[in-house]
């Protein structure tokens, strides 16, 4: 798998990681995800996919009875999961307070994060390739 890197900084496309989101949220549900059809209740995982892959910060905001996350890149707020935000505060303001991502870990388990990060790297080699990033050992 590609690293932190250049490569990938340039591969952030927002259009194309957002439908690979959406394919990785829709994809057999894992128990422990009761509403993956959406980005509903995925803003910590979410935003800590795209930080382990893409970089950047992970900032975060207060909702309605808890908090949520979403990220920075490049100095571009990028939010994948904005509708849960939207639909449980009448203000969309965000307060882009720094966070970590053993913060967000809080939020879900480490195997259901790895079973996410796995469906998302499949559905975003489906679009762009990313096998190109992978060094080939043999």
């Amino acid at each position: 798998m590609c690293r932190k890197s250049s490569k990938l900084k340039t591969m952030f496309n927002r259009k194309v990681v957002r439908n690979a989101l959406k394919k990785t949220w829709t994809m057999e549900q894992n128990p422990g995800y009761k509403s993956v059809k959406s980005a509903n209740g995925m803003s910590s995982v979410t935003s800590r996919l795209i930080y382990d892959i893409f970089g950047g910060e992970i900032l975060k905001t207060h909702k309605k009875n808890d908090w949520h996350f979403y990220n920075r890149i490049d100095g571009e707020l990028v939010d994948f999961t904005r509708s849960e935000m939207v639909k449980s505060s009448n203000n969309n303001h965000f307060e882009d307070i720094p966070s970590t991502p053993d913060e967000t870990s809080i939020y879900f388990a480490q195997e259901d994060y790895s079973t996410f990060f796995t469906r998302f790297i499949r559905a975003f080699e489906e679009s762009v390739g990313l096998r190109k990033c992978r060094i080939d050992i043999s």
